[in-house]
């Protein structure tokens, strides 16, 4: 049931009134994060071929975009995608977070714009941007009312609880702050349960997704340490929210969705075999290199590690990945890597028998079949 981008892939009925954000409707729960330097439009192929039911460009500059700047432009192409593109914007002046909502959507085809409140990196705090729009709630308002009032897609926002965990029993700034957002047109708010402060450090707290779900009517999704399919569940299950998203603990995995609409579907899933990640990690490349062409040899150089990991001399073969210059050479030196891993039966699951690590019992008593496959944490890259 896993890995077979080949085919259809089964979603299950939805719920009640279904998933969807405002009056955008959506195949599953399950989206793919918005991450800066991650999420190109191969990255998006892969997440959709397994089931990702929304994705997101990566962080563009609205500045950068309403003077219609090529290389921000670029990040906007989504030609060939079958499920809804939504559009992550920074900025912290509303006439230019408007007028580049407008080009996302009426230039590009955009089905939903999302502002980002949520970027813990020190260069988009000390400029005024990301997280850092979280002390300043007028303003966030007043970029939302902008941004609804300019376009006819639904408008979201990405945030951080706040920029630092409250003193004296207050209460996280994103609770107040989401009931303003839900008034000035937002339609879902994305909360990733770390303060800025703490970047990607600890564990997401998701009692703080349960606690904005209480507060706010509108749609909450959620995001933070999601790096198996039961714990994608779980989520789902546990904290109030309508909808999760998935980020880097898909690199490299991209059948991570598959999965969760497996567990969600059948209350079971299946870990890829070796052969059939090497062919992941091989479409991905190709992908790239559609896009990129001989300069796709750069970020597969990022790329290609991701799918290796956990294999035997994994840290040789990225080293060598990572000094390579020839496009085709990458490729032989990944499939090598798997090869030497189907030889000697080893890695995340030998070839054929990716049940010997054990069944597992997901939420609701369900089983899972197979191993875990090394996840990290979920969240926004840089985004």
């Amino acid at each position: 049931m896993c890995c077979s981008s080949a085919e259809p892939r089964k979603i299950p009925a939805a719920p009640g009134r279904g998933w969807g954000i405002g009056g955008l409707r959506l195949p599953s729960p399950f989206l793919l994060a918005p991450m800066a330097g991650v999420t190109d439009r191969p990255f998006r192929a892969m997440a959709i071929a397994e089931g990702a039911a929304l994705t997101y460009s990566e962080m563009a500059s609205a500045a950068a975009l309403s003077h219609r700047g090529k290389k921000t432009i670029r990040l906007l192409s989504h030609h060939g995608e079958n499920v809804p593109f939504a559009v992550q914007l920074f900025g912290k002046l509303p006439s230019e977070l408007a007028e580049a909502a407008r080009i996302a959507t009426l230039e590009h085809g955009a089905s939903l714009i999302d502002i980002n409140m949520a970027c813990p990196a020190r260069k988009v705090l000390r400029s005024g941007h990301g997280a850092a729009l979280l002390s300043q709630p007028s303003l966030c308002l007043g970029l939302c009312e902008s941004v609804a009032r300019a376009v006819d897609v639904p408008l979201t926002v990405k945030c951080r609880p706040g920029l630092a965990p409250p003193e004296g029993g207050r209460e996280p700034q994103v609770y107040e702050l989401a009931k303003g957002l839900e008034s000035a047109g937002v339609r879902a708010v994305a909360l990733h349960p770390r303060y800025a402060s703490q970047g990607f450090r600890g564990q997401a707290d998701w009692s703080l997704v349960k606690g904005l779900s209480e507060r706010v009517g509108i749609t909450v999704i959620g995001s933070g340490d999601i790096d198996s399919p039961e714990s994608a569940l779980l989520r789902l299950k546990d904290s109030g929210a309508s909808l999760v998203m998935l980020g880097r603990a898909v690199r490299g995995r991209p059948w991570l969705f598959g999965q969760c609409l497996d567990l969600l579907g059948e209350g079971s899933y299946s870990e890829p075999t070796l052969s059939q990640r090497l062919g992941h990690a091989l479409r991905h490349a190709r992908l790239e290199h559609d896009e990129l062409g001989p300069r796709a040899v750069f970020p597969l150089r990022s790329i290609l590690p991701w799918y290796i990991k956990g294999l035997p001399g994994a840290s040789g073969f990225r080293d060598r990945i990572c000094h390579e210059a020839d496009f085709g050479r990458q490729l032989d030196i990944v499939t090598e890597a798997f090869e030497r891993a189907m030889r000697a039966g080893d890695g995340d699951g030998a070839e054929g028998d990716m049940g010997a690590q054990g069944a597992r019992t997901g939420p609701s008593g369900h089983m899972a079949r197979g191993g875990a496959n090394g996840g990290e944490r979920d969240g926004e890259g840089a985004s």
